[in-house]
């Protein structure tokens, strides 16, 4: 575990893709024949921006995943060694192909995403226990609902055994409420979805006549986790612990470019300040702070925030 003095480490374990950015006026219906102001690709997924965003952030990261041995399994690779993550434990598949995921971005920064990640590079059950060596010295374990259940299983399981911090982004979410409930939820010490992911992690009651600011309470309850922080876009986010649950305003933004990997961009600078010692509105402020900074700019691994970011956004 880390000292004083020493970075952090974590593990971040999910789908190692390829984005595909199409900046579009608007979505296109069926049978639309649309021109894109532009189309690019560019190595991403949650995991891998998380991976770059506490890579930048000043943390020790070790990427766990699959990706193929393609082109663009080569780029993935290359960018997150460029990004100074460690990639030992990321498995190469010969025959598998490196997914993409086709993000739709409009001229005021929202987006839809089309994706499709196959078996051959999921991170299974396998794949993590491959990895725990790494899990076992890693201060904090961060995940998204991108594995299979088994797999996410042995990482919660792994990262309780090893005494190792797990936060979750449920992301995107389960299409089985049966494999919400065959979760050990009580080995997850930090959950943060998006109101339409708290949505549907809320059972036993209407989650749509739940009001925005309620979210996060009526989650911890039905999971039993003890910090909850639902993010809510332009509105902040909705943080509930002890018993309590506190709103948090986005912090102000003029221009919003590209919002793909702002909750990415969240989600590790909370786990690196919590996991550090932080305190609550310490670490969602840094967070907000990301998130601010990585809608301001195109793209998503690309508009990670390095520290000096951050540093420079608390001094304002």
């Amino acid at each position: 575990m880390a000292g004083r003095g020493v970075p952090l480490r974590f593990v971040v374990v999910g789908a190692f893709l390829a984005d595909c950015i199409v900046n579009t006026a608007r979505l296109p219906n069926w049978g639309d024949d649309l021109e894109a102001r532009s189309i690019r690709t560019s190595p991403g997924g949650k995991a891998l921006n998380q991976a770059v965003a506490l890579a930048r952030l000043g943390a020790h990261v070790t990427a766990v995943g699959v990706i193929g041995a393609d082109s663009l399994g080569r780029d993935v690779l290359a960018t997150l060694r460029h990004e100074g993550v460690d990639v030992s434990k990321l498995q190469i598949r010969e025959k598998a192909t490196t997914p993409v995921c086709v993000c739709l971005v409009g001229d005021d920064g929202a987006t839809s995403f089309l994706y499709h990640l196959g078996e051959e590079v999921a991170p299974t059950a396998d794949v993590i226990r491959a990895a725990d060596a790494a899990i076992h010295h890693a201060d904090a374990v961060l995940m998204t609902f991108e594995a299979p259940l088994p797999a996410l299983r042995v990482t919660i399981e792994s990262a309780n055994r090893h005494g190792s911090r797990l936060l979750l982004q449920p992301a995107p979410p389960l299409r089985e409420p049966a494999d919400l409930a065959a979760l050990p939820w009580n080995g997850v010490d930090l959950l943060v979805p998006n109101e339409a992911e708290a949505r549907a992690l809320v059972h036993g009651e209407d989650p749509e006549v739940l009001a925005a600011e309620d979210l996060a309470a009526a989650v911890a309850r039905t999971l039993a986790v003890p910090t909850v922080v639902v993010t809510l876009g332009g509105a902040g986010c909705v943080a509930h612990s002890a018993g309590t649950s506190r709103h948090y305003p986005a912090h102000r933004v003029v221009e919003v470019i590209d919002s793909t990997g702002a909750s990415d961009a969240f989600a590790a600078a909370l786990a690196l300040k919590l996991t550090g010692g932080g305190s609550e509105s310490d670490a969602i402020h840094s967070a907000l702070s990301a998130a601010a900074f990585a809608i301001k700019r195109p793209g998503g691994y690309e508009s990670m925030p390095f520290a000096v970011d951050l540093h420079a956004a608390a001094r304002r």
